[in-house]
């Protein structure tokens, strides 16, 4: 009994002593975290720049705010593959780099044109990488947009370079996409997409009366399979929002006789493209949207201003569909919405694919805005009863 008992004891112990602990674990200050990723390409080489950051001023966001700037280091190097450009930038990064943190990639126009999938292929290749990564283009220095700071010296992780999602929740105007929708939308037949498009705007904000610069999303690079890259402002690209249905909420100023009287907050169209059968590439737009009054200079009847505002965002969408079409650029998607709805016109007039759709036309475009209220306020006093 008591050698029964003697040798499961000894065989707990080996079983202990076996045991293997976690010699080859990583501390936090062992390693190097990427935070943004930017593509470039001059004179035939591939340029990428790495951002990182000092992850103290990440963790002080849910405490005090910061008193100095967050610490932001950006490396450059070049090869003649974008992988060969990256092991280059190995060589002086002190410690083991870990890919797991990328929030952004950052394509300078010149990268755009040699395609996405060049510059993508190595990273996504490796197991540390995600596909969620903002997708961004610029032609401004990379190592400037990855250098700007948000306000309160918070870290540069709350800029709109690495989450959007809030600022466009507010003012919906050009959508930010992340790689999988990237990835995804390009392989769609017909499909054009439309990159945001980073500036640096320091004449907006000042701090102690010295030019604080801040990030905006100033336009974006239209990218087809027919290696097509052009470039539209916001302005120019303002009708779009009308037809994304990702449109939390947008403004709209409404004008009479050329002067604003009321402005009105835009929240969740729903925009339907139907090919209308003529001889013709026509195609027809129904919109609806819900609207609220948020600022009356000018009372107007509720009627007007319901007829102003369905036609200014026509005139919107028109616009932007004229501006897409000087430049080549399928800006509504509409060879991708005849794929859907019409195949085999599709593949004849594209040859499968292979040539870019042309001589379509927009049609009818039919607005329904609904007024849904008008804040804390009324649109109008009624009169006085007696």
């Amino acid at each position: 009994m008591k050698m029964g008992r003697l040798v499961r004891m000894a065989a707990g112990l080996l079983i202990i002593v076996s045991q293997t602990g976690c010699w080859d674990i990583k501390t936090i200050q062992d390693t190097n975290y990427l935070t943004a990723i930017g593509f470039d390409y001059q004179k035939g080489r591939y340029i990428v720049y790495g951002q990182m950051l000092d992850f103290a001023s990440v963790a002080k966001q849910e405490g005090s705010k910061a008193s100095q700037p967050p610490q932001i280091w950006v490396g450059r190097e070049e090869g003649d593959t974008v992988n060969d450009a990256f092991n280059k930038l190995y060589k002086t990064t002190q410690q083991r780099v870990f890919w797991g943190h990328v929030s952004a990639y950052l394509f300078s126009s010149s990268a755009l044109k040699q395609g996405i999938g060049k510059f993508t292929d190595g990273s996504v290749r490796y197991s540390e990488t995600r596909f969620t990564q903002w997708i961004y283009s610029t032609d401004e220095s990379i190592e400037a947009i990855f250098t700007i700071i948000p306000f309160f010296n918070v870290s540069p992780m709350s800029s709109i370079l690495m989450n959007p999602t809030e600022n466009y929740r507010q003012r919906s105007y050009i959508r930010p996409f992340r790689l999988y929708k990237v990835a995804a939308l390009l392989r769609e037949p017909g499909y054009t997409l439309m990159i945001p498009t980073l500036s640096i705007r320091d004449d907006v904000w000042t701090r102690n009366q010295k030019p604080d610069p801040k990030l905006e999303v100033n336009g974006v690079y239209a990218i087809g399979k027919h290696e097509r890259v052009n470039w539209l402002s916001e302005s120019q690209f303002t009708g779009d929002r009308w037809m994304e249905r990702n449109t939390a909420r947008s403004p709209l100023v409404i004008y009479k006789d050329n002067k604003p009287i009321h402005t009105l907050s835009i929240n969740k169209p729903k925009a339907r493209i139907t090919l209308h059968k003529s001889d013709a590439l026509v195609f027809d737009v129904h919109v609806k949207c819900k609207a609220v009054s948020v600022e009356v200079t000018e009372n107007v009847p509720e009627d007007f201003l319901q007829k102003q505002a369905e036609k200014q965002i026509a005139e919107e969408i028109k616009m932007t569909f004229e501006q897409g079409r000087k430049r080549g650029v399928d800006v509504y998607q509409l060879e991708h919405a005849l794929y859907k709805q019409d195949f085999k016109s599709w593949a004849k007039l594209t040859l499968n694919g292979t040539q870019p759709l042309e001589g379509y036309q927009l049609g009818d475009i039919q607005v329904e805005v609904q007024l849904r209220h008008s804040g804390m306020l009324k649109l109008k006093d009624k009169e006085p009863q007696y």
